[in-house]
């Protein structure tokens, strides 16, 4: 699971019947598959792990 920060909101479809919502300025740990698409749609990039970062049960930073 690839650190990853949203420069735009993005949707990803992890099921057919299932949307995840990230809104744009997000950095977090998403699935592979997800930040796959979401650099393909133009809507952020790759980043290494944030210095001194504090996660949620979530993920989210805190």
């Amino acid at each position: 699971m690839p650190w990853f920060r949203f420069d735009r909101a993005f949707d990803w479809r992890a099921t057919p019947r299932s949307v995840v919502a990230y809104p744009a300025g997000l950095t977090m740990l998403v699935p592979g598959p997800c930040a796959d698409a979401a650099e393909a749609a133009g809507a952020g990039r790759r980043v290494t792990r944030p210095a001194a970062a504090k996660m949620d049960k979530s993920g989210r930073l805190t």
